[in-house]
């Protein structure tokens, strides 16, 4: 029972994460977005004003090259924190409570693996109950596995 238990911890610590890791992509796109949009829209007005501004001082030439500039840099910090996005504590919290969970259902599966020939042996299970008789709780445990074999 605690197997299953357990089975569903990790189920629900995995879907956890798979959530927040949606959520992470989601802002991440997000930020490629507005990185695409301030591209394509704010940029057009803030070039036009700066041209018109910057090509008397400088010639029409050099007031281009400087916002193209100042284009590539601005368009590149977005980009790259469009691409970094922060640890998201969460998640990772969750991936461990799964590991967790899926490490003790192994070795919980593993005991129960081993035990599985001894008890089906009419004289294994009659010698490891006259072993742990005096433990009266394991040998109600191992009284009720051994029921259980067909």
């Amino acid at each position: 029972m605690r197997a299953f238990r357990l089975l569903e911890l990790a189920r629900q610590a995995e879907l956890l994460r798979w959530r927040r890791m949606g959520r992470g992509l989601a802002l991440q796109e997000a930020f490629g977005a507005a990185a695409a949009g301030f591209g394509l829209l704010a940029v057009l007005m803030l070039h036009l004003a700066a041209f018109i501004w910057l090509a008397p001082r400088l010639g029409p030439v050099p007031a281009a090259l400087l916002l193209a500039l100042a284009d590539a840099l601005l368009c590149g910090l977005l980009a790259w924190r469009a691409s970094h996005p922060g640890p998201d504590r969460i998640a990772l919290e969750a991936r461990q409570v799964r590991d967790d969970a899926l490490r003790a259902v192994g070795s919980e599966a593993t005991s129960a693996l081993a035990l599985a020939p001894l008890l089906r042996n009419p004289a294994a299970r009659e010698g490891i109950a006259k072993g742990i008789a005096g433990l009266g709780l394991a040998g109600l445990v191992l009284g009720l596995l051994s029921r259980r074999d067909p």
